[in-house]
C-alpha cells in the first residue's frame, strides 16, 4: 500500500493544528510535519506529528527567511520533499482536509507509475442560516467550484453586492491542492501543483476524494485571519478578487459590519441551497469528524 506524508506551513491556534494532525492521522498519514511560522513557540504536545518552529535559527540554517508567506511555504515544501520518507508528499494548509469515504493510501496506490502528481479538487465550507457561526468547523455544506457561464452570473445573483469576490464560485482558491510522488529529480514543489523546469506536471485530477477548505473555520477565526492580514499587509501574491475581499473587509471592520459581511458570503439560505443543489454545485457536510 502506498505511504504518504503531509506538510503544512501554519500560523494558527494550537487547537487548529491539533485538529489538522488528528484528521490526517485518521487518514493514514505515515508522517505529518507542520512548520509553525509564528513568533511564539507552541506549548502543546502534538502526538503523532512533528511541529517545527520556524524561528531565526531555522531560517538561518535554511539560508534566508523569505518575505512573503507564499515563498516561505515553497521553502518548507522543498525541505519536506528533500527529506521525505514516504512514497508521496501531500501539500496542504491546516484549514484543508480530505473529504470522502475512500482511503487515501488506496487511491495513491492506483496511480500509474508514469504519473507524478495527484490534484484534489477544492470544495469550500459554508454555513446555513440555522447554525451558530461561532462553532468551529460547523459548516453545513461544501460549495463546489464551477466554470462559465455560471461563474460570471451566479455569484452576483446569490451574493448581491459581493459577487465580485468569487472566483469560479469560491471565495478562496479554486485550484485544489496536490500530492507529489517523492524521489523524483528536479521537482519544484509549489502551493497548488509541482513543476519541473517551471512546467507543471501532467497530474491526475481525482474526484473520488475532495479537498475540504475551511476558508472560514468560524466567524471569530475569519475575523482574526483578516485582521492579521491587514496588520501584516502580506499581499504579494493575493489575487485581484482576494484583494477586493481585503478592501471590503477593512471597510466593514471600521463600520462594525463584519458579521453582516460574513453572513452574506459564507451563509447560504434555503433558496440558494436549492438552486445550488439542483445544479450539483453544493454537497452536505455529512461526516463532520473534525474533533481531536
Amino acid at each position: 500500500m502506498a505511504k504518504f506524508e503531509v506538510v503544512a506551513l501554519a500560523l494558527a491556534p494550537e487547537r487548529h493544528i491539533a485538529t489538522f494532525i488528528a484528521h490526517y492521522r485518521r487518514r493514514g498519514a505515515d508522517r505529518i510535519r507542520v512548520f509553525f511560522d509564528g513568533e511564539t513557540a507552541l506549548a502543546g504536545d502534538f502526538e503523532g506529528a512533528e511541529v517545527i518552529a520556524c524561528d531565526d535559527g531555522f531560517w538561518r540554517d535554511l539560508g534566508v527567511r523569505p518575505d512573503s508567506v507564499e515563498n516561505r511555504q515553497r521553502a518548507v515544501y522543498d525541505l519536506a520533499y528533500r527529506t521525505a520518507d514516504a512514497d508521496w508528499l501531500l501539500v496542504v494548509d491546516v484549514d484543508e482536509f480530505i473529504l470522502g469515504e475512500g482511503s487515501l493510501p488506496d487511491l495513491l496506490d492506483t496511480i500509474e507509475p508514469g504519473r507524478e502528481s495527484v490534484i484534489f479538487s477544492t470544495v469550500e465550507a459554508v454555513y446555513d442560516t440555522r447554525h451558530d457561526l461561532s462553532q468551529e468547523y460547523g459548516a453545513a455544506f461544501f460549495r463546489k467550484s464551477y466554470g462559465k457561464p455560471f461563474s460570471s452570473i451566479l455569484p452576483h445573483l446569490f451574493y448581491p453586492g459581493c459577487g465580485g469576490f468569487f472566483t469560479k464560485g469560491l471565495l478562496g482558491h479554486d485550484m485544489g491542492k496536490h500530492a507529489v510522488r517523492t524521489g523524483l529529480e528536479g521537482v519544484e514543489v509549489d502551493i497548488h501543483e509541482s513543476k519541473r523546469g517551471g512546467v507543471p506536471f501532467q497530474a491526475v485530477q481525482t474526484r473520488s476524494l475532495l479537498l475540504a477548505h475551511y476558508d472560514a473555520i468560524s466567524l471569530d477565526q475569519w475575523r482574526a485571519k483578516w485582521d492579521r492580514r491587514l496588520a501584516v499587509q502580506d499581499t504579494m501574491e493575493m489575487g485581484r478578487k482576494r484583494s477586493l475581499q481585503s478592501t471590503i473587509y477593512s471597510r466593514a471592520r471600521r463600520l462594525g459590519a463584519e458579521v453582516e459581511l460574513f453572513r452574506r458570503i459564507y451563509v447560504v439560505g434555503g433558496f440558494q441551497t436549492f438552486v445550488l443543489r439542483s445544479l450539483n454545485l453544493i454537497i452536505p457536510n455529512k461526516t463532520n469528524d473534525l474533533t481531536v
